[in-house]
C-alpha cells in the first residue's frame, strides 16, 4: 500500500456496510447513557432485571464495543473525505472552500444535536475536518506515520500530568459515570423525572465534563489520527485489496486482542490522568486495541461479504449506512423518548442484557425503515438537507 491510487474508486459498496457496522456498535455504546444505566447509583443497578447478566456484558462490552466502533465511525469520516478529493483532485480550488462550507453545516448540526444530547460526535468531527483539510497535500507515504504519531500523542499530556499537573483528592466512585459536583441522584432526576428545562440544564452539566474528558483521553488528536488514516486507506487503495487478506484479518486481531487482554487485566483507563510511567504506556496499548480490533472488524465484514449469508448481513448493513447521519440522529431521538421523563421515563428500569436486545430491535428497525425510504428517495432526509445547505440550493431526492 505504498503507491497513491491515480483516480477516485467508484462507488465502494463495502464501505456503506462497514459505515452501517459502526452505526449499530454506536447505538449500543450509547444506550448506556440514555437509559440512565452509566449514571444511576451501583446499589440500584443491582436492583434491575437480569442483574447476574450485567457482568458479562459489561466484559462484552469491554472487549468488543468500547471505543471499536467510534474508530470505525472516524476512520471513514477520514476516508469519506478522501473519496470527495480523489475525485476532485483536477479542480480543488473549487472543491476545497464547497468542503469547508460542508463542514461548517455539519458544525451547526453537531452543536443543535449536542444541546439536546452530550454525546454528540458532530461538533468534534466538523472541527476537526478543518484541520484535516490542512493535510491534503501531505505524501502518501507520510500519511501514515503521521497518522500513528497523532493516535499516540496524548501520551504527551499524560506525562506532563503526571509530573506537573496536582491530581486533587480522588473521586467516589458511585456509578459508572460520577462528577465532582453533581450527585447521580441529581442527574437522575433531571434525565428520568425532570421536564424540558431539567433535562437541557443536566445536558449542559454533561456537555461541559465530556469535553473536559477530551483532554486525558486525547479525544481531539486520536479522532485526527482515525481521520488521517481513513484518508491514506482511501487514497491507498485498502478498500479495494487489502481489506479482502486473511493475513491482516488475522495480524489485527492477534494484536487487538492482545492489547485489549493486556489493557483488561492491568484495569487500565484512557479516561484519567497517567499515575506512573507504566500507565501511560498501558493507554498507549489501549489505543493499540482498539485501532487494531477497528480494522479487524473492518477486514472481518469484508470477508463475510463474500459469503451469501454475509452478503445479505452487508446488504442490510449498507441500507443504513447510506444513511448514517439519519440513523445516528434518529438514535438519540429514539434514546431520549424511551427513556427521558420527557417521553415514556423508562430511565434507570433495564439492565444490560435488557439494553442490548433492545439495541438489536431497534437497529433492525432501522434496516426497514432505510430499505423503505430508500426504495423512494435517492437520500435519507437529513443527508438530503446537508446536501442543499452545502449547495445552497434545494435538490431533487425522489426517485420516481
Amino acid at each position: 500500500m505504498s503507491s497513491d491510487i491515480s483516480s477516485a474508486p467508484d462507488r465502494i459498496e463495502i464501505i456503506d456496510a462497514i459505515r452501517g457496522m459502526a452505526i449499530f456498535g454506536i447505538l449500543l455504546a450509547n444506550i448506556r447513557s440514555w437509559s440512565g444505566y452509566r449514571f444511576i447509583l451501583f446499589e440500584d443497578i443491582r436492583k434491575l432485571p437480569f442483574y447476574e447478566l450485567d457482568a458479562l456484558f459489561n466484559q462484552l462490552h469491554y472487549w468488543l464495543i468500547d471505543g471499536k466502533f467510534y474508530a470505525i465511525f472516524s476512520l471513514l469520516f477520514g476516508a469519506g473525505f478522501g473519496i470527495q478529493y480523489l475525485k476532485n483532485r483536477g479542480n480543488l480550488d473549487e472543491f476545497i472552500p464547497r468542503y469547508r462550507w460542508r463542514v461548517m453545516c455539519l458544525l451547526l448540526f453537531g452543536v443543535m444535536h449536542a444541546l439536546l444530547w452530550s454525546g454528540d460526535i458532530l461538533t468534534l468531527y466538523a472541527l476537526l475536518a478543518l484541520v484535516l483539510i490542512m493535510f491534503r497535500n501531505i505524501e502518501l507515504p507520510w500519511l501514515l506515520p503521521l497518522s500513528l504519531c497523532l493516535l499516540a500523542s496524548f501520551s504527551l499530556s499524560q506525562i506532563y500530568a503526571l509530573y506537573l499537573l496536582d491530581p486533587g483528592p480522588e473521586l467516589l466512585s458511585l456509578a459508572h459515570s460520577t462528577y465532582p459536583e453533581m450527585t447521580p441522584q441529581e442527574i437522575s432526576q433531571g434525565y428520568g423525572q425532570g421536564g424540558f428545562a431539567e433535562v437541557f440544564s443536566v445536558n449542559l452539566h454533561n456537555l461541559y465534563w465530556r469535553w473536559m474528558d477530551f483532554f486525558p483521553n486525547g479525544r481531539f488528536t486520536r479522532v485526527l489520527g482515525f481521520f488521517v488514516l481513513g484518508f491514506y486507506l482511501v487514497r491507498s487503495g485498502f478498500f479495494q485489496t487489502q481489506i479482502y487478506s486473511w493475513l491482516n484479518l488475522f495480524l489485527f486481531f492477534t494484536i487487538g486482542l492482545a492489547a485489549t487482554w493486556v489493557a483488561w487485566i492491568t484495569d487500565s483507563n484512557i479516561s484519567s490522568w497517567s499515575t506512573s510511567g507504566s500507565d501511560v504506556i498501558l493507554k498507549l496499548i489501549i489505543v493499540l486495541g482498539q485501532c487494531c480490533l477497528a480494522m479487524g472488524y473492518i477486514c472481518l465484514l469484508a470477508q463475510a461479504s463474500r459469503a451469501p449469508a454475509g452478503r445479505l448481513l452487508a446488504k442490510a448493513l449498507s441500507l443504513v449506512g447510506r444513511m448514517a447521519f439519519t440513523s445516528y440522529l434518529l438514535q438519540t431521538a429514539i434514546g431520549i423518548g424511551l427513556f427521558y421523563g420527557v417521553g415514556f421515563g423508562l430511565w434507570g428500569t433495564m439492565g444490560l442484557a435488557q439494553l442490548w436486545l433492545l439495541s438489536v430491535f431497534i437497529f433492525l428497525g432501522q434496516v426497514v425503515l432505510c430499505g423503505l425510504w430508500l426504495h423512494w428517495y435517492r437520500q435519507g432526509p437529513m443527508e438530503w438537507l446537508w446536501g442543499c445547505m452545502t449547495n445552497g440550493k434545494l435538490q431533487p431526492n425522489l426517485r420516481h
